[in-house]
């Protein structure tokens, strides 16, 4: 007795093109937020070798002229930049969030952290459309 297998083929072909296209779904969501977070953790560095070189008045008053970080001034330093630059370098909607500052006096650490959002997943699947990213970046001030 012969079976009919007519048509398995096109049921074996259309499974595996749904798995590729889920597979690609996943591929370019998780690539869109990784180069969202390395938008955010560049413009971190920035900021926070931007608070670090920032001269404030204590450096004046240092008999040693020591640069002494604060941690208002790195905080301040950081939304002054992100409020200048923020939406030129592709990071609008970021904020600068604890623990900025300087530890020590002399390292400014600048947090900064941005909703984000994530393409194609949640169409497939039931997942949230926004993660929040936070990135910490660190800068030692001159001698």
């Amino acid at each position: 007795m012969r079976r009919d297998d007519d048509g398995q083929i096109a049921v074996l072909t259309i499974g595996l093109a749904v798995v590729a296209l889920a597979l690609v779904f996943v591929v370019v969501s998780v690539s869109a937020l990784y180069l969202d977070r390395k938008t955010l953790q560049s413009a971190a560095d920035m900021m926070a070798a931007d608070a670090a070189s920032q001269l404030s008045q204590t450096y004046f008053e240092d008999p040693n002229g020591e640069v002494r970080l604060t941690n208002p001034e790195v905080a301040d330093a950081a939304a002054r930049y992100l409020a200048a630059h923020g939406a030129s370098i592709g990071i609008a909607g970021a904020s600068v969030t604890a623990p900025t500052g300087s530890p020590d006096g002399r390292t400014a650490v600048v947090t900064l952290t941005r909703r984000a959002d994530v393409i194609l997943i949640p169409s497939l699947v039931n997942l949230p459309r926004f993660v929040q990213l936070t990135v910490t970046a660190q800068a030692r001030a001159g001698e």
